[in-house]
């Protein structure tokens, strides 16, 4: 109905940039992306300086997976305002690290990890900044940096500390810097509300055995078979696994619950 309402004004000929941007929201509303980004150009052509339908187009992009159109709006978002502006850096760290991702180089997950502690360093509010806290933590883990990593995730979960991504993120990152016991925590609170969840059994498994605990690693290991017994990866042979630290089942941010 708000799209037939403010196609009806179009046509009865409306100019202002705004009816353009508010059929636009209501598009992408109901995911009809391509049309709300038709819309938003020409919001944004009518009114170029305008920061709030560069944005918009921004989500619209980052959405449809152009992240590198994405990041290119928002870098005209933040020009625009002239300022550093917590919610624009977000998204643009957000929109840099999906593009790092999806086979960027890695100075593009650099520049993500810059706009996202600068959006935290510029007061970044609720709801985004546990968020926040969270991608810095999984930019940090895909470049290795596990120690920077668990003090992210740590401030993801002090703020919101009932997030099963963020605590499993943070057994990941603890085991691969030795602090196995705190990770085995942390994987038996996500297993307290994800019993099925047969990565962190296994990872945990791993954990058990850095500890010594040898029977409890056996039924971790044998329990993540049984969840997800077509997952080749899950199966393991006990007599290599003496020197074995860990096997990493998918990258930091792609667990599915």
């Amino acid at each position: 109905l708000a799209v037939a309402d403010l196609d009806m004004a179009i046509q009865l000929g409306s100019e202002e940039a705004k009816t353009w941007n508010l059929r636009a929201l209501a598009q992408r509303c109901i995911k009809n992306y391509s049309a709300a980004i038709d819309d938003l150009t020409e919001a944004v052509a009518k009114d170029p300086t305008n920061v709030d339908f560069v944005f918009n187009r921004s989500q619209c992009y980052h959405e449809t997976g152009e992240y590198d159109l994405a990041t290119a709006d928002l870098h005209q978002a933040l020009a625009l305002r002239g300022t550093p502006d917590p919610l624009l850096l977000y998204h643009r760290g957000l929109s840099q690290y999906a593009l790092s991702n999806s086979g960027a180089d890695g100075s593009v997950c650099e520049k993500a990890l810059e706009d996202l502690r600068s959006a935290v360093e510029n007061k970044l509010g609720m709801p985004q900044l546990p968020d926040c806290h969270y991608h810095i933590g999984l930019a940090c883990a895909n470049r290795e940096r596990h120690d920077e990593a668990v003090d992210a995730f740590s401030e993801a979960i002090q703020l919101a500390p009932d997030m099963t991504p963020y605590i499993h993120e943070r057994a990941k990152s603890l085991q691969m810097i030795g602090r196995f016991q705190e990770a085995i925590i942390d994987f038996t609170r996500v297993l307290r509300t994800h019993p099925k969840n047969s990565h962190a059994y296994f990872r945990r498994a791993f954990a058990h055995k850095s500890q010594g605990m040898f029977e409890e690693s056996a039924q971790d290991f044998e329990t993540a078979k049984a969840i997800a017994p077509e997952n080749p990866l899950l199966v393991v042979n006990y007599f290599q696994l003496h020197t074995t630290h860990v096997i990493e089942l998918c990258k930091a941010g792609q667990e599915v619950y």
